[in-house]
């Protein structure tokens, strides 16, 4: 899956999340500047681990300080996991 999928991906849960329009949205803003907490991130991270079958848990809320940042660490994720597969 390319990175832009997966940021569309993760930008849908966002906005799902945090019942907006994706429009609203912009991967490059930092968690801060898209307005969220702590308990937002919890979510976001709970929503990707469910749609994605990965685990998130070693990442905190400051590990992930943008949408992209966040897409980065689920590449990396899935990666690994493709290369256990």
């Amino acid at each position: 899956m390319s990175t832009e999928s997966l940021q569309t991906l993760v930008l849908e849960l966002l906005a799902s999340t945090l019942e907006l329009d994706i429009a609203e949205l912009d991967a490059q803003l930092s968690i801060e500047e898209l307005g969220l907490d702590s308990l937002d991130v919890l979510k976001l991270t709970y929503a990707i681990e469910k749609r994605f079958s990965v685990n998130l848990s070693a990442y905190s809320h400051t590990d992930i300080s943008s949408v992209s940042r966040l897409v980065e660490i689920l590449a990396e994720r899935l990666a690994s996991k493709r290369a256990v597969s």
